[in-house]
C-alpha cells in the first residue's frame, strides 16, 4: 500500500531488468522471506563496492556433510581456469593461478542438490532455470585461486568467436555468485575481494585507485569460511555494466587444513 510505503523509514525504487538486492550500506540487514520454506534468511551487507552480502546458516550441518560426501563419491579433478589467447601464447599453466580440485553436481544427482538450487533461486529472486550446475571445490593446505572475475572478459578474447557467441556478445553472462562454505577453516581459505571500496571503473586497476596484486591476500575484504554460511555477490551493476570491483580470490589454506566449498553461478 502507498500509505505503508510513505510511512516507511526508507524506500527504494529500482529501475532494472533483473532484481538485485540493494546493498544500502555496510552492516545493513534485510529479511528475505521464503528462502527455505517458511524460514526467512537474514541478508547482511558486507560491502557496497562491490555489492557483497552474507547469509549465515544458509545450509544445515547435515546438508554440508552430504555435499562433501557426494563430492568425494563423484570424484574430484584438478580445477582449471579460463585461459585467454594471450595466456595460451605465453604457455600459462592452470596450476600457476588455480590449484584446487573440483567436481560438478547436477540437480539429478541428489535431492539435496535440487533443493539447494531452489533455495538459491529463492534468495536471488532469479528463476532457477538461470542457475548453472553446482560446482563443488576442495582446497588442501596451501592451495589457492588468484584474482579473477566470474563474468567473461570479452575484450581479452579478440576474434574468439565461441566466447562471444556463448555469452550472446556480452548480453548473457553470470549476474551473481552464491558461494557456500561447507566447513570451518581455522587459518586461511578466505574469499578476498581485492577491489573492495575502490572507485567505479572499467578495469581491475582504476586510474585513481590502487594497483591490484592478483596473488596477494594482504589487502581487501576477507570473508572467512564458516560452516553453513553463504556469501552472495553481484558481478554486474543494475544498469547491466560489468563490475570489475567484483574481482576476488581464494586465499591459501592453512597448514594441515582442508576447505570445502561450493557455488552456484546465476
Amino acid at each position: 500500500e502507498l500509505l505503508d510505503l510513505a510511512a516507511a523509514p526508507a524506500a527504494f525504487l529500482l529501475e532494472l531488468g533483473q532484481w538485485m538486492w540493494p546493498a544500502v550500506r555496510e552492516g545493513f540487514e534485510q529479511q528475505v522471506h521464503g528462502v527455505n520454506g517458511d524460514r526467512p534468511a537474514l541478508l547482511r551487507t558486507l560491502s557496497v563496492r562491490p555489492a557483497v552480502f552474507e547469509v549465515k546458516h544458509f545450509l544445515s550441518q547435515d546438508e554440508c556433510r552430504e555435499l562433501i560426501r557426494l563430492g568425494e563419491q563423484n570424484g574430484l579433478i584438478a580445477s582449471e581456469g579460463v585461459l585467454t589467447p594471450e595466456d595460451m601464447e605465453e604457455e600459462i599453466a592452470h596450476d600457476s593461478f588455480r590449484t584446487s580440485t573440483q567436481t560438478w553436481l547436477e540437480n539429478s544427482k541428489a535431492h539435496v542438490v535440487e533443493h539447494l538450487d531452489l533455495r538459491v533461486s529463492n534468495l536471488t529472486r532469479v528463476d532457477a532455470t538461470h542457475n548453472e550446475a553446482l560446482q563443488l571445490l576442495r582446497y588442501e593446505e596451501g592451495q589457492f585461486y588468484h584474482g579473477h572475475v566470474d563474468y567473461t572478459e570479452l575484450h581479452r578474447f579478440p576474434g574468439v568467436q565461441s566466447e562471444w557467441v556463448d555469452t550472446h556478445f556480452g548480453h548473457q553472462d553470470r549476474l551473481a555468485t552464491v558461494f557456500w562454505y561447507l566447513n570451518d577453516v581455522a587459518e586461511g581459505g578466505e574469499t578476498i575481494f581485492l577491489n573492495y571500496g575502490d572507485s567505479l571503473c572499467e578495469d581491475h586497476s582504476c586510474p585513481d585507485g590502487k594497483v591490484v596484486d592478483m596473488e596477494s591476500c594482504e589487502e581487501g575484504l576477507k570473508v572467512a569460511p564458516r560452516e553453513g554460511s553463504a556469501i552472495l555477490w553481484y558481478s554486474f551493476h543494475p544498469n547491466g555494466r560489468r563490475d570489475p570491483n567484483s574481482l576476488h580470490a581464494a586465499c591459501p589454506v592453512g597448514t594441515n587444513l582442508t576447505k570445502w566449498s561450493a557455488n552456484k553461478w546465476v
